[in-house]
């Protein structure tokens, strides 16, 4: 594998932050090396440098260098307790008051969470005949959309955070693998989205789920994101980031609130 110069590091960590928001420090120099040497030799490219040079007119290097770089750890039921909350609180409470309920799950990864979020209004006996509900997933990744929308996923996937009650009454076997089942499907839709471009006109969402995502950004660049997400938001919408997460350093466009040891933050009016 190839060594990754100085040079080389910062000419490609200008372009990903640029590109796609992700900073990267000096402390990543051996993590670049790692991944994207990977990269480097797939395309049989010369050093790092041809790579960013290939990355700026080849959409499938640039699309691998973003695989390479970001994560895609997720699994269903992450942090269980807010999707308990999700059920018993936001969900009841937007529909109380309107028949139409939209979702978004920013940078959903393989969709394990958009799914999730499908099982709770399943449990909930929302009818997608009585009610407009639509759960929207997003990420950076053709593969990972890809991947979602298929909705097939191996059995060590679907242990990951499903009971084996849910995991049959949700999922099909589909040969060695387990499919999603069509009463859920029927609440999802994927679509790919960079988050640092404008979020289209038509999309507007009472509850966000944009966890574990602002970590890998800068100041500034956490800033232009949230903002973006709060004019994306319906009036008093809900916000959900990681646990260790805050936004107070970050825009004063939310209210925080804390239900059940759960934070979460509310549009303000």
């Amino acid at each position: 594998m190839k060594t990754i110069t100085k040079k080389e590091f910062d000419l490609l960590t200008d372009y990903i932050i640029k590109k796609w928001g992700i900073s990267l420090d000096d402390s990543k120099i051996s993590l670049m090396e790692y991944r994207l040497g990977a990269v480097v030799e797939k395309f049989q490219l010369r050093d790092y440098e041809h790579l960013y040079q290939k990355a700026q007119t080849d959409p499938a290097v640039a699309t691998a260098i973003i695989s390479a770089i970001s994560t895609n750890e997720t699994f269903f039921f992450r942090d269980e307790k807010i999707f308990d909350m999700i059920k018993g609180k936001i969900i009841p409470e937007v529909l109380s008051n309107s028949n139409a309920l939209n979702i978004w799950s920013a940078a959903c990864s393989y969709g394990q969470e958009v799914y999730t979020l499908a099982i709770m209004l399943k449990e909930l006996r929302i009818d997608p005949r009585k009610y407009k509900v639509q759960i929207t997933g997003t990420d950076i990744k053709d593969e990972a959309i890809a991947y979602a929308s298929h909705g097939i996923y191996t059995e060590m996937e679907v242990n990951r955070g499903l009971s084996q009650t849910r995991k049959f009454q949700n999922f099909t076997p589909h040969g060695n693998d387990y499919k999603v089942n069509d009463d859920l499907r029927v609440y999802t839709y994927f679509q790919k989205l960079n988050l640092m471009h404008p979020i289209p006109s038509r999309m507007r969402f009472d509850l966000v789920l944009c966890r574990n995502v602002a970590i890998y950004f800068n100041m500034e660049t956490k800033r232009q994101l949230f903002e973006r997400i709060a004019n994306a938001m319906t009036p008093k919408g809900i916000l959900l980031v990681g646990s260790s997460e805050m936004l107070f350093d970050v825009t004063e466009r939310f209210d925080r609130k804390e239900h059940s040891r759960i934070i979460y933050y509310q549009l303000k009016s």
